[in-house]
């Protein structure tokens, strides 16, 4: 008797339309093709580390070609400090600007093309990588 109530409950949701709340339309499985990350998504995840380790050894440059200020033991010690801009260093950061002004421009050219699929996404890193990677070489070139 249980069995049959069932049934009768059952069969009578599936008749109503209006108050069904499962529709009747196939099931659509698609199958997932991508076999791993290809050479670009490898390429861009290498890439995104890699800005931000040239933007960490490009900030410490610039930090090093500053004049440096004068503490309390290099006036105790009488010790000369150094007043002016370092121009080696300085050099050194603009190129590494640029590369790495190059490299974000490259990864993001490459991401623009791989934005195929839904699991796909733009990576922030490699455009603020080159903004800060502009800005360097721009206040280089004005200020010094």
């Amino acid at each position: 008797m249980r069995n049959m109530i069932i049934f009768w409950y059952r069969s009578k949701s599936i008749s109503l339309e209006h108050e069904s709340m499962y529709s009747n339309e196939p099931i659509k499985y698609y199958k997932n093709r991508r076999g791993g990350p290809d050479a670009i998504i490898k390429w861009l995840d290498v890439a995104s580390v890699l800005t931000w380790f040239f933007i960490l050894f490009n900030i410490s440059m610039f930090l090093y070609a500053r004049p440096r200020s004068e503490g309390f033991f290099d006036r105790l010690f009488n010790v000369q400090v150094r007043d002016y801009w370092d121009t080696r260093s300085l050099t050194i950061t603009f190129i590494l600007s640029a590369i790495l002004f190059v490299l974000s421009l490259i990864s993001i050219y490459l991401n623009t093309k791989r934005l195929k699929r839904k699991t796909d996404r733009i990576r922030k890193s490699l455009i603020v990588s080159a903004a800060f990677s502009m800005i360097m070489m721009l206040g280089i070139i004005i200020f010094y």
